[in-house]
């Protein structure tokens, strides 16, 4: 399977569609306020960069990351598609979107994910790349349907 990622506007038709799939995925997991998938206006904003995940002209997936200010950077809307899943396309994900900011001189990526049963891979995966659990950052605050990870960029 030839599979692409670049950078996406997340204002264009097949982003928009992978975002609202995003957010309809994430509703049954936590409270409306325990839940921080960013929309695509969101996406949009100063200081996020968005990656689409292409198989063919067809995006299967997607992933942000967001400038926190002091060389921070915070992991945003990591999602493929379900029929896609189970095949190392998260992981080749989560390896761009850690390399990335790197290469842009952020020291520090970190995220915030769900303590829901669905999270559970998600978690595993984060946890494989090296994120270790930290408290809350930026705006976060302690929450029940919360989990909260840090990495060190080299």
């Amino acid at each position: 399977m030839d599979i692409r990622m670049i950078e996406a506007d997340p204002l264009a038709e097949s982003m928009q569609l992978m975002v609202r799939e995003h957010l309809a995925e994430m509703a049954p997991t936590a409270p409306q306020e325990s839940r921080h998938a960013m929309d695509a206006s969101a996406l949009a904003g100063e200081g996020v960069t968005l990656f689409q995940v292409c198989s063919g002209d067809t995006v299967i997936g997607m992933g942000a990351f967001k400038d926190l200010g002091g060389q921070v950077a915070e992991l945003k809307s990591m999602r493929v598609s379900p029929e896609f899943r189970g095949r190392g396309i998260g992981r080749r994900l989560l390896d761009e979107l850690i390399i990335t900011p790197g290469q842009r001189g952020f020291s520090l990526l970190c995220l915030e994910t769900g303590t829901h049963e669905y999270f559970t891979a998600a978690r595993a995966m984060y946890e494989a790349a090296g994120f270790t659990q930290c408290p809350p950052f930026g705006d976060y605050q302690l929450d029940e349907n919360s989990v909260y990870y840090r990495l060190e960029l080299a």
